[in-house]
């Protein structure tokens, strides 16, 4: 019989722990984190899902943890000759986003836009993209009703908000968008625009001092 080398020995006590070891003790692999948000970025608002921030050039994205990509969103409030482009009112719920998205014209155009967006950050989705409220009267120039003021969102994607809108003097406008489609909840001068609130699937504002609420479905 060969004599068993030193060399060949420890490969053989090396085999056989190797077979003996439960399974289960095998190292778990490591996922590497998605990098949301880069370096230099300023956080605009966050959650245990996901995170909306914005970049020293002054562009807004939007990004689900454990992904690897973010969404763009559009721009920090910016104005200039031509007008006003920006995206505010950023607000989370999971890995699900909501923000109003305005362009507004300039001293060459009377157009402008004031819309509320919902997306979903896991795959860059966009599930609504609404105007604020429709004028009255109707302008051909707008579309929405005006600046949302507050802004609340389920993770399942419907949102409610409030609009101010152009009637003088101010009214607001409590408006919802769900799986049973558009519609506005309230309107009157009297209502809070900082009093909108969500818990779990109502939604709740003060008109004229009295709490009101309305199913968010």
């Amino acid at each position: 019989m060969g004599r068993v080398t030193t060399p060949t020995l420890c490969a053989l006590v090396l085999l056989l722990l190797l077979v003996a070891a439960p399974a289960g003790t095998a190292a778990p692999r490591r996922r590497a984190p998605a990098k949301c948000p880069p370096a230099h970025s300023r956080v605009i608002a966050a959650d245990a899902q996901a995170q909306v921030y914005s970049t020293v050039e002054g562009e807004v994205y939007g990004c689900a943890y454990g992904t690897k990509r973010s969404y763009f969103l559009g721009l920090v409030p910016n104005c200039g000759s031509s007008g006003c482009s920006d995206v505010k009112r950023e607000v989370l719920a999971g890995p699900t986003v909501a923000y109003e998205e305005t362009s507004i014209g300039g001293v060459s155009s009377r157009e402008s836009e004031w819309r509320v967006v919902v997306r979903d950050l896991r795959t860059g989705r966009v599930l609504h993209r609404v105007p604020t409220g429709t004028p009255s009267p109707p302008n051909p120039s707008f579309v929405g009703d005006g600046f949302a003021a507050a802004i609340v969102v389920k993770s399942d994607g419907a949102v409610a908000w409030i609009v101010q809108n152009g009637v003088d003097p101010s009214e607001y406008e409590v408006q919802a968008v769900d799986k049973t489609g558009g519609r506005l909840l309230a309107a009157s001068a009297d209502i809070d625009p900082s009093s909108l609130a969500l818990a779990g699937s109502i939604v709740y504002w003060t008109q004229a001092g009295k709490p009101f609420s309305a199913s968010l479905n």
